[in-house]
């Protein structure tokens, strides 16, 4: 199991559908540039109308964050290597 996914559950007690605020906060963007990217097509997690709110998935957005942070490990060890080799 990836690792965020737990940490989100913690802390959205259990919950699997997030409201576009929770989403926002998780992935720490504010609500209005998120509004924008939705417009765009280029909001990262899958949103789906319920009701008169939006909400996606916890599993959704534990994917985005840990893909996240594997691109920024491998920017890390990038870096790490190019300053180790000059």
């Amino acid at each position: 199991m990836k690792s965020c996914l737990l940490l989100l559950a913690a802390q959205f007690d259990g919950r699997i559908l997030l409201s576009l605020d929770e989403v926002c906060d998780a992935i720490g963007i504010q609500k209005q540039t998120a509004y924008n990217r939705l417009s765009s097509g280029s909001f990262p997690i899958p949103m789906r109308k319920e009701g008169r709110n939006l909400v996606g998935d916890i599993r959704d957005v534990a994917d985005y964050l840990d893909e996240q942070r594997a691109v920024a490990r491998a920017d890390y060890q990038r870096q790490k290597l190019a300053l180790a080799t000059t």
